[in-house]
């Protein structure tokens, strides 16, 4: 089995920029520095790289662009963006700072679903707003592991590897990473991220996200009110305001993730997954019934939530007589409930969603396993380092 190995409705004011920091793509400007008083920073930057090129530009002018300049401004919190939108050419840089949000424009059409734009938004970002503390908010469609960050001007989406490969090239460490998108709290999207080593916390959904999206107003201001937060608070205090806001109503969940802890964890998963290859002509039924019963997230029957498959698992092992197979895969599963517990920050759910617990991740069978295994296995590093698809491939062939 491989290990991981680490290598190391919008306001309508134009602002014409005479001069920026950092040159961006396609945004000619003369390169100036800054004096910037007792080489002070701010504490925090939340940047948001929002791919509004497809059907949510509505979602985006509706909510989330209301949202955002409704935070007061606090000099030691700066929020900025770059936007994409469908019904125009170019981008927007947006530095939202309550009444004097300022909107600039750049006629380069950019692709939103690139790494390398990405990359370019994380550097622009260290640059021009370098602080103590960064928080990223990737805001556009997701899909689990498939995809996310659809850009329908040039057809650009990212996949697999491609945010790893983004964080790489920017080499700039994030405190938090969120994903204003459906289904992202993956554990084939978090292993990705930790792969990284650049992200301290992960902020997403394992459900399909409302299109009213992340309330941002009532996520940041705590903040706002008291910029010294630590990042473990600010990521809870995203998770607060998403329970503010949707309360019991609708089937959605949130979670902050501690990536480094997630990844401690891929050790026991690894050990886990050999134990259910071991036991896979013993235990097959158990493995139906636990993926059967188990949450599946609202946009397919097979992104299951991996803490609730694995205590119905050991609830299914328990009917099973005493054996040597028995124990060690009852003793792995525990070892790997706990690992990944240990991992979530922060939850809500709601009435509908009460079986969430933070993560999902792929168990296709049939239909969706001769659909998927190709794609699965060939553009994600989650299945074969850590067992996971050698599992898949022999659970589908009993």
């Amino acid at each position: 089995m491989t290990k991981l190995i680490r290598e190391n409705s919008v306001r309508k004011s134009v602002i014409i920029l005479a001069a920026v920091i950092l040159a961006v793509p396609g945004f000619t400007g003369l390169s100036i520095a800054v004096d910037q008083e007792d080489n002070g920073i701010p504490e925090w930057t939340i940047a948001l790289f929002i791919n509004a090129d497809n059907n949510l530009e509505i979602c985006y002018d509706d909510f989330t662009y209301p949202w955002l300049c409704a935070l007061p401004d606090n000099d030691e919190v700066d929020i900025v963006s770059w936007v994409d939108r469908l019904s125009t050419t170019g981008y927007e840089i947006i530095e939202f700072s309550g009444k004097d949000t300022t909107v600039s424009y750049v006629e380069t059409e950019l692709g939103f679903g690139l790494s390398s734009t990405l990359r370019d938004f994380l550097i622009w970002t260290n640059t021009e707003h370098p602080s103590e503390n960064l928080a990223v908010i990737m805001w556009d469609h997701g899909s689990a592991w498939r995809s996310f960050s659809s850009d329908d001007t040039d057809g650009s989406r990212m996949y697999g590897p491609d945010l790893d490969q983004a964080l790489r090239e920017a080499d700039i460490p994030l405190d938090i990473l969120g994903f204003d998108a459906c289904s992202m709290s993956s554990m084939e999207r978090l292993y990705e991220v930790g792969y990284s080593g650049y992200v301290d916390m992960m902020v997403a959904s394992e459900e399909l996200v409302p299109g009213n999206g992340f309330p941002y107003d009532l996520m940041f201001t705590p903040l706002i009110q008291d910029f010294t937060r630590t990042p473990v608070q600010v990521a809870g205090d995203m998770v607060m305001g998403w329970e503010s806001y949707y309360h019991q109503s609708q089937r959605v969940n949130l979670a902050a993730i501690d990536v480094n802890k997630f990844m401690a964890a891929m050790g026991s998963f690894s050990e886990w997954t050999d134990d259910m290859i071991d036991g896979i002509d013993l235990f097959k039924n158990a493995y139906n019934h636990a993926a059967k019963d188990a949450y599946a997230d609202c946009g397919t029957q097979f992104q299951l939530d991996m803490i609730d498959l694995t205590e119905l698992l050991y609830e299914e092992l328990a009917r099973y007589p005493a054996s040597d197979e028995r124990t060690a895969l009852s003793d792995s599963t525990l070892g790997l409930i706990e690992g990944l517990k240990d991992s979530v920050i922060a939850i809500s759910t709601s009435a509908v969603t009460r079986d969430t617990h933070g993560m999902t991740a792929y168990w296709g069978w049939y239909g969706s396993w001769n659909s998927f295994e190709t794609g699965y296995l060939e553009t994600l590093w989650f299945p074969n380092e850590t067992g996971w698809g050698e599992f898949l491939e022999l659970f589908n062939l009993k």
